[in-house]
């Protein structure tokens, strides 16, 4: 077995907005799939997030109607780090460098790259595609025009010692905007073995726990729970699992704004170390929010014009995202298996603001 990279495009110019239809004629099994994005701002405001994930709607993967994969750029980043406990590559700046802000993700298909059980096999389909679905604003304070630029990479495996058994599905399959309180109920998918589960609160101002109190799965109305919990707790043993993330950003002061907006992906946000690049000011987080953090200098004052502003953040719960696990990752024989049962429900309860939008995604292993 050989695994050799095929550059599928390769900064491709992209309109303001559209979807980018690439067919996957492949022989060979797929291992993963890089998507990487690049995108120019307009000037060096902070009143638009740079984050370029978040201007992906959809990314999804079909044959005719069959979808094998279909989530929004900020949740097929998630799913990569609570696959495989690694962060995509991130730049985030307000400033308008060229190509000043990119994301490089991956979408797996495996339990990592070396896997030949589990892969993406073309030869199994009639007419597998990637389709990308992007919406750019450009102005002034967002985006300059044609300065953003699509990268798909796939990695393929040459001679695989056996054809793949299966491969890692993955969906957002439910979404639904937020009460106050009470239960969201959630009829799951009964046909493949569930890896893990996939919840986004999309721009709240809390953790997730904040938002969704509860966590319940219910087969059979009841007759077997494999899952009850808080989502405090869940989120404190994914804290055990993944560790606090560091991601840099920058921004530049603009001699009036206080505090100064850092953008990040993070919604449990603990701060970051900041300072100024080359300025003669210091600097110093003002206030920690959920995905932006806020810069003063520290007289109390905005940040010096044209200052240009590095900052680690430092976080949890990644692209608003938490993880329900099934057990070890890697094993087969740890996954929840829904299929004997005539009714799974996943029951959310809701603590939080309303008019949120909420998100499910699954992760399967579907069998060929």
């Amino acid at each position: 077995m050989r695994n050799r990279k095929q550059v599928i495009c390769n900064d491709k110019v992209l309109a303001a907005s559209g979807t980018e239809i690439i067919n996957l004629d492949f022989s060979n099994p797929i291992s993963r799939l890089i998507i990487g994005l690049k995108g120019q701002k307009g000037d060096t405001s902070n009143t638009n997030n740079p984050r370029i994930e978040r201007y992906i709607s959809k990314v999804e993967i079909v044959d005719g109607s069959d979808v094998l994969f279909s989530m929004s750029g900020t949740q097929m980043c998630a799913l990569q780090f609570y696959g495989l406990n690694g962060l995509p590559y991130h730049s985030i700046t307000c400033h308008s460098y060229v190509d000043g802000n990119r994301i490089w993700a991956s979408i797996f298909f495996g339990r990592d790259i070396s896997d030949n059980e589990w892969a993406l096999d073309p030869k199994k389909f009639v007419n597998p595609q990637l389709k990308i679905t992007y919406a750019f604003t450009i102005a002034a304070a967002n985006w300059t025009v044609n300065a953003q630029k699509l990268t798909v990479i796939a990695e393929v495996i040459e001679n695989p010692s056996t054809d793949p058994m299966g491969f890692l599905m993955s969906k957002q399959i439910y979404n639904w905007v937020s009460a106050v309180s009470g239960d969201e109920t959630i009829d799951m998918p009964r046909d493949y073995l569930y890896r893990l589960i996939m919840l986004q609160s999309y721009d709240c101002t809390t953790p997730i726990y904040g938002q969704i109190a509860k966590a319940k799965i219910s087969c059979d109305i009841d007759r077997f729970v494999p899952l009850n919990e808080d989502m405090r707790d869940i989120h404190y043993d994914n804290f055990a699992k993944y560790g606090m993330q560091i991601i840099n950003t920058e921004a530049i002061g603009d001699g009036a704004t206080d505090p100064l907006k850092l953008y990040h992906p993070f919604w449990h946000s603990y701060g970051g170390d900041m300072n100024s690049w080359a300025g003669t000011a210091d600097v110093a987080c003002e206030n920690v929010y959920s995905g932006y953090n806020g810069a003063h200098d520290t007289a109390g004052g905005a940040c010096g014009a044209n200052e240009r502003l590095n900052h680690n953040a430092h976080g949890l719960d990644y692209q608003a995202c938490d993880v329900i696990r099934f057990g070890n990752l890697r094993d087969v024989q740890e996954f929840l298996d829904p299929t004997s049962y005539q009714s799974v429900r996943l029951i959310l309860t809701e603590t939080g603001a309303a008019a949120l939008q909420n998100y499910v995604v699954i992760q399967q292993l579907r069998s060929y």
